[in-house]
């Protein structure tokens, strides 16, 4: 106890542990020992802010997200997920500074970095009780605890009044868990209380792998044996002082050891189960409208389905329900569903399986503006546009909430095209390369940040691997899976086991290693930079040749590993030249269906690999995802639908009859309100931006070879304009007697019979707002100017505070509102006067301002639309998309919203509560 008391009060780790001696093992006192430190005057004294408790227990450690930061901020500083993957990823520091606070984590069953990293980062330190050491940082000071008896053993024989025949080896799990058994097995008989011993025993149909929730217990001795709450507290306060379960000092669950657990099922039996099973699930559907602890909802939105399916209870009309999904995909995130709808195996739980997977990544998008529960429930009601039964049941969830939301008026451009398997990974970083296990069952993608990452097909990293001083650029796998090989820009090549321990460092190339090819029987590897190397698989090099390097060309080894080609050269193993090849090279290109198919220079693929078997293909690119496709009967092309094609600008048009979108590559399309095409105009220009007058008499565009287009309202050319530079921006007086430009170091006036009104000098201006009356334009560029159509500033000039990215002008004319490539949007009244600044959750592209000046609507950088309650000073409502965004207009009733980006055009309609 000494010993950790003086870890607590002096040690210069602010990450201590208390394990037992041996290994593994469960009720050995740690608990005890944590309760007895924390409780003496010298370590309360050294933690001033206070000592916070979290039972952990049997709860995996993504459920206690919530827990750990109200603890850490309880008795640490304030902190957000920035500052907790900051100190993640610098893991080797975990233990670095003790803290003013401490929370103590208890009954951990093994210790993760990414729990201790969210406490760490609110600068408190952490006492954690664990069976093991195992995941423990280098730099934690570890306790170990003797053990000469064994606590739980001791505490249950004597409750019970009863100990095994023999007593057991503790080094032995099996032999510790049946002396549990046979204590119980004799004890339970003799503590002659059947009841407490019946509602003991049915707390066996909780899952394993969490705390069993108290009021979940309550509710199940209320179906089974008709106990008041009162009733039920005695029992627990029985059975609790019998040593069989602990109620949790923090929070509202029951902790059960899995020695006691593990007797509890073998006593019910299958039969015994299954009625259990049957009780609880018919118990909690009977108290759905009784108010539930968080405790409860979280175990049902975890568990529900695993107790339906072993009581034989039809599980698929609960996890294909939209408002289930909606719910735990909120709670839960995209994983949890997918194991849910796997467990339904019908042929609706598989295509909504599929479609959770193709859009796993803007589903697990987290929102931090808006309300999360509505942005995630709207997003998956717009992904699901292809099971149309499921989506209405989560708008129907939508109206019912009470809160703002975002409806999609048709299918989103961006949906993934239908041979997509599943997308993921992260955007934003950059990937070259990708290998496939010869299981099939995980894969190695090479990334730009020094590592390479081993992922489960669900997703999920198994490990990433690090060591590299430059991007890793490729990756192989061995045949029999146990190794693979990275190479990277840093000129090396690295050898791993397949759990990511490193193995040898082969250092021969001078220049980056393009790539590294293992021969098929394993024995030995190539690698690829200035020149060829060939190498054994215990790091020593065999043999290099002298060749020019090309790019698009890849080594191949023969399948039987006696020869190698590269470009028309070919060498034996042993690295002699001119060996003749005994079969014709004929790799599979995996690249093929993704090339016919138009994906490859649309999704920027660096890397591919073909699965054993052929049936399927994972790519990577640019973008920083990893996709999985259907190989065969082969790819079809991406849906070709009218509104799916890149758009880099959109007006609408004021009169509600639809809108005009400035096309990429070229062209403009008129549109009708419900997003149908009416006319595609002028498709050998490239516009980079367009407007439209109030009445529709006049359409202005402002293409990229320095050219302004006024038309009228079907599209004829009325006039071009010679600018001296490109347009950036365009707007249109509501009259059309007018249209400005911003091009080059000025903003132009135009008549619409082609005379120039005037021109206002500006550093280069980006975007244009015209005040409804059309008596001044607003415009942004490292500032906002307002200016008259004179050309005179009639404000002073507003300071951004960063360049502008959007800018709009509330109908009335009473205020602006400024996006800017910090995040920030501020807000200024008609005198200059700012009124008030937001922060956005990423930078926008475009703003737009809606009906009666209430509104205001972002289109951001980070794939998501957002609205604005300018009078409130909040966001109210957001949905998430997969595609860059360039623009977003309201139809002049506000009943509608559009936006446009690299996928196409999207209709939107924000829905408030009634």
């Amino acid at each position: 106890m000494e010993e950790l008391i003086t870890a607590l009060t002096e040690g210069k780790s602010g990450l201590i542990a208390v394990v037992p001696e041996i290994d593994g093992l469960e009720g050995a006192g740690t608990t005890t020992a944590a309760q007895a430190a924390c409780a003496d005057p010298r370590v309360r004294a050294r933690f001033p802010r206070g000592i916070a408790w979290l039972t952990v227990g049997a709860d995996p450690r993504h459920t206690l997200g919530d827990h750990l930061v109200e603890r850490a901020l309880e008795v640490g500083g304030d902190t957000g997920p920035e500052d907790w993957i900051e100190v993640l990823l610098g893991s080797d520091d975990l233990a670095a500074q003790p803290g003013e606070g401490l929370v103590v984590l208890d009954g951990v069953r093994v210790p993760h970095a990414s729990m201790l990293a969210v406490v760490i980062a609110h600068r408190a330190s952490v006492l954690v009780t664990a069976r093991t050491a195992r995941g423990l940082p280098g730099g934690a000071t570890v306790i170990t605890l003797p053990v000469r008896r064994w606590p739980l053993l001791d505490r249950l024989a004597g409750s019970l009044r009863t100990r095994p025949a023999r007593e057991p080896d503790l080094r032995d799990p099996a032999a510790r868990e049946s002396a549990v058994h046979e204590v119980l097995e004799t004890g339970l008989i003799r503590a002659e209380l059947p009841e407490s011993v019946a509602r003991l025993l049915e707390l066996g149909v909780f899952a394993a792998d969490r705390n069993i929730p108290t009021g979940l217990a309550r509710l199940l001795w209320s179906r089974t044996a008709g106990l008041s709450p009162i009733e039920a507290d005695l029992t627990l306060t029985g059975l609790s002082a019998l040593g069989l379960l602990t109620e949790a000092p923090d929070r509202d669950v029951l902790l059960v050891t899995d020695a006691v657990r593990g007797y509890l099922r073998a006593a019910l039996g299958p039969g015994g189960l299954e009625r259990v099973h049957r009780e609880l699930v018919t118990a909690i559907d009977q108290s759905a409208d009784v108010a539930a602890s968080a405790e409860d909802v979280a175990y049902v939105l975890a568990r529900l389905p695993g107790h339906l399916r072993e009581a034989g209870m039809d599980l698929a009309g609960l996890v294909c329900d939209g408002g289930w999904i909606a719910t735990k995909l909120q709670a839960s995130g995209v994983a949890a569903v997918e194991r849910d709808l796997e467990l339904a195996g019908t042929p609706l739980a598989a295509r909504l399986r599929r479609t959770l997977a193709q859009n796993a990544l803007v589903l697990g998008r987290h929102e931090y503006t808006a309300p999360a529960a509505p942005t995630s429930a709207a997003t998956l009601a717009g992904r699901l546009h292809t099971i149309p039964g499921t989506a209405r049941e989560i708008t129907e969830l939508l109206r019912g909430s009470g809160s703002p939301w975002l409806e999609c008026l048709w299918a989103p451009p961006d949906l993934p095209p239908p041979a997509l398997r599943r997308a993921m990974g992260a955007r934003g970083e950059e990937r070259y390369g990708v290998a496939i296990s010869p299981g099939g069952d995980w894969l190695v993608t090479a990334d730009e940040i020094c590592t390479a990452t081993v992922w489960n097909l669900d997703g999920t990293v198994r490990t990433v691997l690090t060591g590299h001083e430059d991007d890793v650029t490729c990756v192989a796998i061995a045949p029999d899976g146990s190794w693979l090989a990275t190479g990277s820009d840093d000129g090396t090549v690295r050898l791993w086991a397949a759990d990511g321990t490193p193995r040898q460092v082969l250092e021969a190339h001078e220049e980056p290693v393009r790539h590294v090819v293992i021969a098929p029987d394993g024995s030995w590897l190539v690698s690829c930079g200035e020149d060829l190397v060939a190498w054994s698989p215990d790091g020593r090099l065999r043999w290099r040749a002298a060749t020019e390097i090309e790019d698009g060309h890849r080594p191949v080894i023969g399948p039987d590993g006696a020869w190698l080609t590269y470009r028309d050269r070919t060498w034996a193993c042993d690295g002699s030249p001119g060996v003749a090849m005994p079969v014709p090279v004929s790799a599979p290109d995996p690249a093929a269906a993704l090339r016919a198919a138009g994906h490859f220079d649309r999704l920027d693929v660096t890397g591919l690999a073909l699965a054993p078997g052929g049936a399927w293909v994972a790519s990577v690119g640019l973008d920083g995802v990893i996709r999985l496709w259907d190989a065969e009967p082969g790819l079809p092309a991406h849906d070709e639908h009218l509104r799916r094609r890149p758009m880099r600008a959109v007006a609408a048009l004021a009169d509600g009859s639809g809108l005009i979108t400035a096309d990429a590559p070229r062209g403009l399309t008129l549109w009708d309100e419900n997003g149908s095409a009416r006319r595609t105009l002028h498709d050998r220009a490239a516009f980079t931006a367009v407007a439209g007058s109030a009445d529709g008499a006049l359409h202005v565009a402002a293409d990229d070879e320095g050219l302004l287009w006024l038309m009228d309202g079907e599209g004829g050319i009325l006039r071009r304009i010679r600018l001296a530079a490109p347009g950036r921006a365009v707007a249109v007086a509501p009259d059309g007697s007018w249209a400005a430009v911003a091009a080059g170091d000025a903003v132009q006036f135009w008549r619409a019979d082609g005379r120039m009104l005037a021109q206002a000098a500006m550093t280069m201006p980006r975007h244009l707002a015209v005040a409804p009356g059309g008596e001044w334009v607003a415009v942004g560029g490292a500032t906002v100017q307002v200016f008259d159509l004179s050309g005179k500033r009639i404000v002073p000039v507003l300071a951004a505070g960063s360049p502008v990215c959007g800018l709009a002008v509330a109908p009335g004319g009473t205020w602006i509102a400024a996006a800017t490539t910090c995040g920030t949007i501020r807000r200024w009244d008609r005198t200059g006067m700012l009124v008030d600044e937001f922060e956005e959750q990423s930078a926008a592209v475009a703003v737009a301002a809606g009906p009666f000046g209430r509104w205001l609507a972002t289109a951001t950088e980070d794939r998501a639309v957002r609205i604005w309650d300018v009078r409130e000073r909040r966001c109210i409502a957001a949905l998430h998309l997969d595609a860059e965004l360039t623009g977003c207009a309201w139809t002049p009733g506000g009943t509608r919203l559009y936006a446009t980006g690299a996928a196409g055009l999207y209709g939107l309609r924000l829905h408030l509560p009634r």
